[in-house]
Parts: C-alpha cells; sequence; structure tokens
C-alpha cells in the first residue's frame, strides 16, 4: 500500500505546476495545499485503523489545556513550499523538485479539552534522482493564553522516513522525550482576498515583525 500510494505522489507532483493564477502568497498556499494533502494519503494509509489517540487516552489526562478560540478550530491550517530547482528527464519532463515542505495543524476539543495534531512533510531529491521523503506527526494538548499567545503540549508523535531511488526503504520510530517539548507562539489572523490567514512568530518576537510560518485555512 505504502509504495502505491508513493507512486500516487509522483503522479500528483506534476499537477502543482498548474496553480499559477492567484497572487504570490495564495498561490504558494492554494498549491502545497494539493502536496500536503496527497502527502497526508501516505502517512494516513500507512497508520493503524485504530489512532494512536484512543489508545493512549492517559497521555493526556493530566496535560494542560484550554478551549479553542472559534475563529482556529474546525479546519485545516496549512503551509507548503517548493523549492525552485526542478529535475527532468531525458524527454524534458519534469520528474520532481528538489526540496518540497508542507505542515498542517488542526485544532479541535475532546470533551471540552483543547488538542491539536500536527503534521509536517518533507522531501529531498537529487540529480541521481534519489529521493528521500520524511514525515512527522505530533498531538497533544494546547492552552491559548490571552488574545495572542498559544503552548503546545505534544504527549504522542512519530516519524517515518521513505527512501527510493539510489537506495530503498522505509524506518520509523515513535517520538522520544526529547521530540516531544512544549511550545510557544504568538499568532494572529489576518484576512487576505477574504480568506483567514495564521501568522505563527517566534514567542519573543513581541512586535511580530518576522512570521516563521503563515498558514491558510481550509474546511
Amino acid at each position: 500500500m505504502l509504495l502505491v500510494l508513493h507512486h500516487q505522489i509522483l503522479i500528483n507532483r506534476n499537477r502543482l505546476n498548474n496553480y499559477q493564477s492567484k497572487t504570490k502568497i495564495m498561490k504558494k498556499f492554494k498549491t502545497n495545499h494539493l502536496l500536503l494533502l496527497v502527502c497526508l494519503q501516505v502517512l494516513s494509509f500507512a497508520s493503524c485503523s485504530k489512532s494512536d489517540s484512543e489508545l493512549n487516552v492517559d497521555l493526556y489526562k493530566n496535560s494542560p489545556s484550554s478551549p479553542v478560540p472559534v475563529p482556529v478550530k474546525g479546519g485545516i491550517w496549512f503551509w507548503g513550499n517548493i523549492g525552485p530547482i526542478a529535475y527532468y528527464d531525458r524527454d524534458g519532463h519534469q520528474v520532481g523538485n528538489e526540496t518540497e515542505a508542507a505542515r498542517e495543524y488542526v485544532f479541535k476539543e475532546v470533551n471540552g479539552q483543547g488538542r491539536f495534531e500536527f503534521t509536517q512533510y518533507l522531501g529531498m531529491r537529487n540529480a541521481s534522482n534519489c529521493i528521500t521523503e520524511i514525515y512527522t506527526t505530533k498531538k497533544g494538548t494546547i492552552v491559548f493564553n490571552g488574545a495572542d499567545k498559544l503552548n503546545l503540549y505534544p504527549v504522542e508523535g512519530s516519524f517515518r522516513t521513505v527512501k527510493s531511488g539510489c537506495s530503498a526503504g522505509t524506518t520509523s520510530r515513535p517520538a522520544e522525550a526529547e521530540d516531544l517539548v512544549p511550545m510557544t507562539y504568538l499568532w494572529e489572523i489576518k484576512m487576505i482576498e477574504n480568506e483567514p490567514v495564521m501568522y505563527m512568530y517566534e514567542h519573543t518576537d513581541l512586535e511580530k515583525e518576522n512570521p516563521i510560518f503563515v498558514y491558510s485555512f481550509s474546511i
């Protein structure tokens, strides 16, 4: 199943170049949303039918949490980027880009407890068509402090690396304690082309001058 879905990723990457008509910001969001959704198919199909969260309810009992504000829950917050360097086969067909990256957050409440789910994809390719894809997932609780600060408390997660081309194989491991460190960010929502966009900043960037990621919203 993983090999079939991996092949599906390679096919769908050619579709990413069709998103050319929007503004620069929205084009980047829309294009890479497709990449992220395709990559998440591999991650979800390769997982067990019963989620880790259901099997590890005790992990969440003593983790800090707060209600999730209405403007940020109920959908997917995603970011994506494709590197400027592309590779082509001998017939001139594009086979992929040197780098591809995508990440998403889902904020929700479970029995009144604020929770988050984070997924990240990183793809790397070289001129020899060696491909490395890294999938990261983290889940945990969340605390919203005031109007512009959030604290993430991851309690579980996993890492998977898929290699093909010059070498092949899949490795995976669960997240360990050092991978599950709490994180604090500043955030705000802006409207771009009448669509909500979430800006995230380092917690030390009190003036909110340098966003580290800008996430678009999808239901």
